[in-house]
Parts: C-alpha cells; sequence; structure tokens
C-alpha cells in the first residue's frame, strides 16, 4: 500500500520552528557530560577527602598529603574513562537511532523523530514507535500501548483515532498528522517510566552502594572519636591526632573498589563494542555474569529470521494456480511486511484480479489477516487459530510438516462479511503453505557452548511449538522434544509448571513471555532474553539483561540492555564470557581492595577502646596499599576466568577480607602496645607494622589468587620487590625506621601466627556474613 502527500512546507516548516513547535526530546537514556563531571567530582567522598587535605596541609605535614593525588588520579581516570564511554556510545547510538518517515513538499523523507514539528504528516508501519501524539488521516494499524498503560493486549486504530507517543505499531500501515510535539506530548509525563529502560536490580551495583552507606554513616562519629582520644586523652598533640585521624578515615574510604569497578565495567564496554556489541547500560554486564537461564526468541537468533515458501498444498478441488492467486491477491492487499509475508511475497506474484472491500492485518496476538473481497472473504493464518475448534485433516496434514521442521499457514475461505473480532462459522480451510525458516550457520556451536557452562537455554516463540522443537533438535538443544503449546495453558499455577519442565515454548503470547521471565526469576534464576520483535519489548523489560539484534524493531532495540550492531548470535558466548570474566576478576581483587577498609575502621575501634596512636600516618597507607591493592589489581583485572559467577559479591568480598583486616589491626594495635611499653621508638613500630601489614596481604594474595601462574608471580615478585626497595630508599620520607635485630624478635611470633590467625577467621567469616 502506497501512499502520496504534500506534507508541510518549507515555509511553514521554519513558522513552526521559530514558535517553538518542535518535538525536541530530552534523552534519558545515559548521563549529559555535566552530570558525568558531578557524579565523578562532586562526591561525598571526594568532599571528605579535600576536607581531610586542608587538615594535613594545615599542621604542615606536606608528604602525607600526598594521598590527595590518588584521589584525583582515581577521579580523573573515572571521569575519562566515562567521556570516553559516553562518546563511544553516542557515536554506536547513531547507528540504532530512531527515524521517522514523513512527507514535506510532496516528498517523503526521513528524520529525526525531535525534527518533527507540530502539523507533520508521517507515516507509520509495522515496529515502528510514535513519536507524537497523532491522528491517523488514512489506513489502519493496531498499536500495543502496553508502556503507557501496562495493557499488553493490541489496539486497533482506524481513520480519525489518536495515536500516543511511546505505543508501538503491531500491524498495519497508515499516514497521520502529528497535533501534539514536545512537552504537549501524552508521554512527557510518564516519558521517564515508559522510555527509560527499567532499572533492574544489579548485585554489584547494590552492593557498593551498600557499602557506601555504612562507610558513611560511621566514619564521621569514628573519626571525631579517634582525635578526641588522641589529643585529649592520650595528649600526643593537634599534629599527629590530625594525622592518625586522618590516616583512620582516609583507610575508611571505598573509593579504590568503586575506581576499579568503574573501570573493570567500562573496559568490558569497550571490549564489547569491539565485538560490535552496543551496551546500552554499563551495569549489565554484571547480569551477564551470572546468567543461568537464556530465553531465546527462534526468529533471529536460531533462526536468520528469513523464511522460504517450500510449496502451497491444496485441502479442496481447487487447482494450485487459483489458489497461488488468491494468496497474491491477499497480498496486494495486506500492509503485513514481516518476515513471513516477505517470503510470500518472494513466493507468490502479486495479482490485483479481485476487489478488496475490507482488510485486516496480521496481528501477533490474533495469528492470522483477512481481507473481504466482492466474492469471498479469505483468512491467511496459524491454522490452531483459524481453527480453534480443530479440523482433523488440517491438524493431520499440518502435523506432519510441523513435525519436519516447517511452519505451516492455513488459507481458509468464508462467505461472510469480515468480522475484526471474531471468526465466522462457515469457514473451510482451502490450502496449507508450507514455509522453512533459515538455520543460523553458529547456532548449534553456540548453543553447545551455553550447555557446557551450564546455562540452560529455552527457546519462547510465538510459533508452532510442534515446529519450533524441530528446529531445536536440529541445532541439538537439550530435550528440545519437551514443548509446550502456551496457548494452551490457562492458569498461571500451570505456566509455573512448564516454565520449570520444558524447554521449547510455542504460541506465546507477549504477556505470557513476560510472566514467563518473572516466574523464571521469581524461582531465583538470573534470565537473559534475546528478540527482535515488538512482542518481545515486556519480556525484555522484564529481563535481567535483554539483548536485541539491530535489524530487529525500533521497540526492542530501544528496550534492550543489548543490541548485536551485525546480528550475530555466534557473539553471545563472548558476551556472556566477557561478564564472567569482569565480575571473577573484581570479586578477587576487590577483596584486596576491602581489606584496607576493614582494618582502618577495626584498628580505630580498637584504638579508641585500648591503644595509644594510631600506628599509621597516610603517606604510609598510601604506599602499603599501592603496591600490595591498587598496582596489582589493575593488572590483574585483564586476566581470563570464565567460570560461572555464583554467590554474593558483597558476602564474597567481606568474606575474604575480614580475616585479613583484623587479623592486620589486631596484630598493629598488639605490636604498637607491646613495643611502646618497651620503649620502642614509635617510627620502628611503625615499620614493624607496615612490614605485618605487607606479610597479611601476602598471605591473602597466595589464597585468593592460587593458583599462582606465571602472570600472576611477575606481578607480585615484582610489586613486592618495588615496595621493599621503597621501604629501604625511601623510609626517612615515609617517616619509618628499621629496627634493630632485637626489636625484630618482637615482629616474628606475629608473622608465624598471622597465618594461624587468618585461617581461624576465615572459617567463621562465612558465618557472620552469610546474611549480606
Amino acid at each position: 500500500m502506497s501512499f502520496k502527500y504534500e506534507g508541510l512546507t518549507q515555509e511553514e516548516v521554519k513558522k513552526r520552528l521559530e514558535a517553538g513547535q518542535i518535538n525536541i526530546a530530552k534523552n534519558e537514556s545515559s548521563k549529559t557530560y555535566g552530570q558525568i563531571f558531578a557524579s565523578n567530582l562532586l562526591t561525598f567522598f571526594n568532599t571528605i577527602n579535600i576536607v581531610l587535605f586542608v587538615l594535613v596541609l594545615s599542621v604542615g605535614s606536606y608528604r602525607n598529603a600526598l594521598f590527595i593525588i590518588v584521589v584525583a588520579v582515581n577521579a580523573g581516570i573515572g571521569l575519562h574513562q566515562e567521556i570516553k564511554a559516553r562518546r563511544l556510545l553516542d557515536k554506536l547510538s547513531l547507528l540504532n537511532a530512531s527515524k521517522v518517515k514523513l512527507f514535506r513538499q510532496g516528498k517523503q523523507i526521513e528524520l529525526k523523530q525531535e525534527e518533527l514539528v507540530l502539523g507533520d504528516i508521517i507515516l507509520l508501519g509495522l515496529g515502528d514507535q510514535i513519536p507524537c501524539d497523532s491522528q491517523i488521516i488514512e489506513g489502519q494499524l493496531e498499536v500495543n500501548e502496553a508502556l503507557l498503560t501496562g495493557e499488553a493486549d493490541a489496539l486497533t486504530k482506524k481513520e480519525g483515532a489518536e495515536l500516543f507517543s511511546g505505543s508501538f505499531v503491531t500491524s498495519g500501515t497508515a499516514v497521520a498528522r502529528v497535533i501534539h510535539v514536545g512537552k504537549d506530548n501524552y508521554i512527557h509525563q510518564l516519558s521517564h517510566e515508559a522510555r527509560k529502560i527499567k532499572k533492574q536490580k544489579r548485585m554489584l551495583r547494590d552492593s557498593l552502594a551498600k557499602v557506601v552507606r555504612i562507610v558513611s554513616f560511621i566514619m564521621i562519629p569514628l573519626g571525631l572519636s579517634l582525635y578526641l582520644k588522641l589529643f585529649y586523652v592520650v595528649g600526643t598533640g593537634h599534629k599527629q591526632a590530625v594525622l592518625g585521624t586522618v590516616a583512620a578515615l582516609e583507610g575508611m574510604f571505598p573509593q579504590g573498589l568503586i575506581l576499579l569497578t568503574s573501570m573493570a565495567l567500562t573496559l568490558g564496554v569497550i571490549n564489547l563494542v569491539k565485538q560490535k556489541v552496543l551496551v546500552q547500560e554499563l551495569h549489565t554486564i554484571d547480569a551477564l555474569a551470572r546468567v543461568d537461564v537464556l530465553c531465546l526468541d527462534k526468529t533471529g537468533t536460531i533462526t536468520t529470521g528469513e523464511m522460504q515458501v517450500e510449496h502451497i498444498e491444496g485441502l479442496t478441488e481447487q487447482p494450485l494456480e487459483y489458489l497461488a492467486r488468491v494468496v497474491g491477491n491477499l497480498l496486494e492487499n495486506l500492509p503485513d511486511q514481516n518476515a513471513t509475508a516477505q517470503a510470500l511475497r518472494k513466493h507468490f506474484a502479486p495479482s490485483k484480479e479481485l476487489k478488496a472491500l475490507h482488510v485486516l492485518p496480521f496481528s501477533s496476538e490474533r495469528k492470522y489477516s483477512a481481507v473481504e473481497f466482492t466474492e469471498a472473504t479469505y483468512y491467511l493464518g496459524a491454522w490452531q487459530f483459524l481453527f480453534p475448534q480443530g479440523n482433523s485433516r488440517l491438524q493431520s496434514e499440518a502435523q506432519k510438516y510441523a513435525e519436519k521442521g516447517y511452519r505451516v499457514l492455513a488459507l481458509a475461505q468464508s462467505k461472510e462479511p469480515l468480522e475484526t473480532n471474531f471468526l465466522p462459522e462457515d469457514l473451510h480451510a482451502q490450502a496449507l503453505i508450507v514455509i522453512s525458516d533459515i538455520l543460523r550457520d553458529d547456532a548449534k556451536q553456540t548453543l553447545a557452548y551455553f550447555k557446557k557452562q551450564g546455562v540452560d537455554c529455552k527457546i519462547i516463540s510465538g510459533d508452532d511449538p510442534v515446529t519450533v522443537s524441530a528446529i531445536a533438535k536440529s541445532v541439538s538443544l537439550a530435550d528440545s522434544e519437551k514443548y509446550v503449546d502456551v496457548s494452551q495453558v490457562k492458569t498461571d499455577e500451570e505456566l509455573e509448571y512448564v516454565v520449570e519442565n520444558a524447554q521449547v515454548f510455542g504460541r506465546v503470547s507477549p504477556q505470557q513471555k513476560k510472566r514467563m521471565v518473572q516466574i523464571l526469576k521469581q524461582k531465583g534464576h538470573t534470565v537473559a532474553m534475546t528478540g527482535d520483535g515488538v512482542n518481545d519489548i515486556l519480556a525484555f523489560k522484564e529481563a535481567d539483561c535483554s539483548i536485541a539484534m539491530c535489524e530487529g524493531s525500533e521497540a526492542a532495540k530501544q528496550t534492550a540492555n543489548l543490541i548485536l550492531m551485525d546480528n550475530n548470535f555466534s557473539a553471545m558466548p563472548y558476551i556472556v564470557n566477557e561478564g564472567r570474566r569482569v565480575i571473577n576478576n573484581l570479586t578477587r581483587t576487590g577483596s584486596l581492595l576491602m581489606v584496607r577498609m576493614m582494618f582502618s575502621i577495626a584498628l580505630t575501634v580498637l584504638t579508641l577502646f585500648v591503644g595509644n596512636i594510631y600506628p599509621f600516618e597516610p603517606i604510609q597507607l598510601t604506599v602499603l596499599t599501592a603496591f600490595f591493592v591498587g598496582i596489582p589489581s589493575f593488572f590483574l583485572s585483564f586476566e581470563s576466568d570464565f567460570s560461572q559467577v555464583r554467590g554474593s559479591f558483597l558476602r564474597l568480598l567481606f568474606e575474604r577480607s575480614f580475616p585479613v583486616g583484623l587479623s592486620i589491626a589486631v596484630g598493629a594495635t598488639l605490636i604498637g602496645g607491646i613495643g611502646a611499653s618497651i620503649g620502642i621508638p614509635q617510627s620502628e613500630l611503625a615499620m614493624m607494622t607496615i612490614l605485618f601489614s605487607a606479610w597479611n596481604y601476602i598471605l591473602m594474595q597466595h589464597r585468593i589468587f592460587w593458583p599462582i601462574k606465571r602472570y600472576r608471580l611477575w606481578i607480585f615478585t615484582l610489586t613486592q620487590i618495588s615496595f621493599l626497595i621503597a621501604l629501604l630508599v625511601g623510609s626517612d620520607f615515609l617517616n619509618l625506621a628499621w629496627p634493630s635485630l632485637g626489636h625484630l624478635l618482637l615482629l616474628l611470633p606475629f608473622l608465624f601466627v598471622a597465618p594461624v590467625a587468618q585461617y581461624l577467621l576465615l572459617k567463621s567469616s562465612s558465618f557472620i556474613f552469610k546474611k549480606l
């Protein structure tokens, strides 16, 4: 069906632009550059660090103010990485930018939806998202307003009907006039919920937020209490009290963990971009690492999305040539442009022999289309939906083809006028049209990979379950014979049962797809969903990770977390592996970063109750964590570890860091207390405390990075040697002194006890943090 309209003239467009009647829409999918700067610079931790920096300068200890360099570098790296990622995503998003077809000055053109003005004449078709509130002036559509109303059923819109921006066209073609733009659109008040990707729970992001809340709550009272204890009770003087307090508070900051997380996720995004995967939400990588159920939409994943007609089989005395001409007349009048319609158009020559009176386009809800001609009404669609009461011969023939993996459409005839909401009683089957899906070459290998990795693959399709099962069997999907016709599932209890016990699901409606994802998540699974059509968007918004094909509908791409820019399903193993690599590395290196926070809090508490001096100065902590945490964490984040991610991120971090943190805190307190009582100078005690802390880090590295492969061995060896050189060369600068041999004897028992203490604390930490 073709349309021809004059549309607005250049002069009319100019007037509307001057009047501000343009559809300018604020992009809420990503941060603005101002927000990026604010989120990286104007933070609670940066503010506290600046205050601590000023305090250190106020007492004239400039060397201890060097921690601000690390803070500045951290903020700069985070800022650089986020801006770089934003620019990269913006560049790739241009490939995914939504364009609108419209008429201006008698020509059909395409513009961005932000360039539309009031009164524009737009052309809408299957898969389009309606860009502005509009009114149909010619044609007919079925639209899904689920993003506006929550109602998944398609609504028929005829001439004169109003279309709401944010809804999606599920079938038909129409021309509409824009009646609202910008803030006047109905979706303006709902845009935050309807247009933005649903904010899913992310273990990594939520865990970091939890740590920040805890530290923010305790650090200020602990810092003030420590200063008062050191200054008024111990009598160290203002300078030492400030340095001890700054060292304690600066050590409590999990900024290194936050920075490492941001850098690791950004690196993951960049690696995925190289594989032509557009990441629309940074923390999606966290979900990828934990995926244990992958719901596949057959079309575009196992198959290429393209189809071909094998042949037509007559069920009456009518010759095949006549039936083929009937199909040609149907296609000439139907606006459908989906893959099935395209395959039919390639096989059947268009014909205008019959005069059409009324047209009913295909709908994913209805599963058939129809045209009323002067001589009869013809229906074309899924035979189960055209003959819901059953037809023994039709069922027998269709089943024969479906078992071989073919899709079967029925051509049916009625003498009754066309009705939109129900089928006529005199409907008779005329022919079966046998269609085959073209399989992806890499589908079999990809599914084999997921099986090996323990990821359960389920195929959820709107097609005949028998056909889908046969296709699944051809690509060696495990338990492909366990299929269900979901259209026959009537209750939520039945749906819950089949979701757990079947692998292939056919005749699934959009709302059923959504419910199936919800059920899987309620069972404790992390669910990824792939798809390319309008009927996938509700399930996309429920899935932990949604993946769309670039050639899919605009609706699917705008809703998805990831977009396969070259429609390459074989990239799926790489995508999951990248998520696992990032999270597995973060879990190990993050444990090192968490130790500093743990022992800083514990040491502060111990100093308040039993200690006389905080054993570290800021510069000493900076050197210690640089060589045992910062540098090794950075290089180890590049390692390849594709094992399945299990357990709570935050719990693992606390379980691994708690024994080391408490061991350092208790040991440092005892070393300081005993050493001071026998007259060992503070500078020597500080050196012993630093060496004891380093020894605890070495024990931890050996435990959580076992086996120590060559790459790891080189990193640990070089950083530890560098640390010793720094202590030898810069002891004066660090306000440290090497203890005499006799004084070193105090340290030896602590070095021997540390492995035992860590072992015993490790056994108890899993119980202590089991609720995290």
